[in-house]
């Protein structure tokens, strides 16, 4: 579910970086592109079968929202050890 909202919010970002090109009539990937992403997406599908992807995201994405959880609250505590009246 993390894992699919953070996807989502990434292709909405990049729908809306090309949002001005995809209104223009004569825009196209170049084919180049379009194979390298059908043969990316041969790799992973053979490589899901041993080790699954999207397994692999989920922990990632549990592990990165731990480190900056953690970071927030160095961040955090450095900000009120800044504040000279709080002990």
């Amino acid at each position: 579910m993390i894992t699919n909202t953070i996807l989502y919010l990434f292709y909405l970002f990049i729908y809306g970086l090309t949002a001005p090109l995809r209104y223009l009539n004569d825009v196209s990937l170049p084919a180049d592109l379009t194979n390298a992403i059908q043969t990316t997406n041969s790799y992973l599908a053979s490589i899901n079968f041993i080790f699954p992807v999207s397994t692999f995201l989920e922990i990632f994405t549990l592990i990165l929202a731990i480190e900056g959880f953690i970071i927030l609250y160095k961040i955090i505590n450095w900000l009120i050890r800044k504040i000279p009246t709080i002990d």
